[in-house]
């Protein structure tokens, strides 16, 4: 069934006439297919530098993970981890970090076990897994440069644990997990996709609104002076936040729907795009 989405953007509030900030996904957004950034995206991140504007990311990654690309891009501001599990600042110092309750911590594992999803649980950046050396992992490890952790009984791991990841191949049992888990922990835990193949399991504030409202505020800006880009599920909670909702091209038809506007894939610029026509034009001279 096709999804009319000029019509439901129709519906949703008007654009707002000023942006003072922004808050960008990485992976599927800011970062193109091979994990780079584009000579636009970074000329544009220069731009809002030049204009006085803050960009500050918000990822489901790690910290470790996103400091490389925080140096890449001259960031110096707090960025939100672990869809922001963890705020921190570009030397890795925290000034936010949640936890899984143990309760919610065995129900996670219990389901995900049950189901026969790969389960992985992060401490900080320390990445657990039972098997080392299955396809996701390696994958992964080559993704964020991670190294993993292979542990024998994830039931004994459960303290100071800020995301569980489910993965499957599966992307539909991993939707069904998906609401069955975010149904039994609703106000325990965020249960968020980050990607087909992705499920994240975070303490309940660690979700990207939440981010974007404690980033914002350490800049002194209210929410709606700020635009956000993103391009999955776990992006809908900034979305539903933020003045100005930017969804990429690729987006799945649901994430589309709940962004005021859209621009091109990652891989056609469309980071860069989005911030020359929607963002720009709404910063305030100097």
């Amino acid at each position: 069934m096709s999804v009319d989405l000029d019509a439901i953007h129709a519906a949703l509030p008007p654009l707002p006439q000023t942006i003072k900030m922004v808050v960008s996904d990485m992976d599927g957004t800011l970062l193109t297919p091979d994990k780079t950034i584009a000579p636009s995206t970074r000329a544009m991140v220069k731009v809002l530098q030049e204009r006085g504007i803050p960009l500050c990311l918000a990822s489901a990654r790690p910290p470790a993970a996103m400091i490389p690309y925080i140096g890449q891009l001259g960031l110096t501001g707090q960025n939100a981890g672990f869809n922001g599990g963890i705020i921190f600042k570009p030397d890795g110092t925290t000034s936010v970090s949640r936890v899984l309750s143990p309760d919610v911590l065995s129900i996670v594992h219990d389901m995900l076990h049950l189901h026969g999803i790969e389960t992985w649980f992060l401490r900080q950046s320390y990445w657990m897994v039972k098997d080392a050396y299955t396809p996701f992992v390696q994958h992964e490890q080559g993704i964020t440069g991670l190294t993993p952790h292979q542990v024998p009984d994830l039931r004994k791991e459960f303290e100071g644990i800020g995301k569980v990841m489910g993965v499957s191949s599966d992307t539909s049992l991993l939707q069904d997990v998906e609401t069955e888990l975010g149904a039994m922990l609703q106000g325990d835990a965020s249960v968020r996709r980050s990607s087909d193949i992705l499920l994240d399991v975070t303490p309940a504030l660690a979700n990207k609104g939440e981010a974007v409202r404690e980033l914002a505020l350490a800049h002194g800006i209210a929410p709606h002076e700020v635009a956000c880009l993103g391009d999955a599920h776990n992006d809908l909670p900034m979305f539903s936040v933020a003045g100005l909702g930017i969804a990429m091209g690729q987006a799945e038809d649901d994430v589309k729907a709940a962004a005021q506007v859209l621009t091109d894939t990652n891989e056609r610029d469309g980071w860069a795009k989005a911030v020359e026509r929607y963002i720009l034009p709404r910063v305030p001279n100097p």
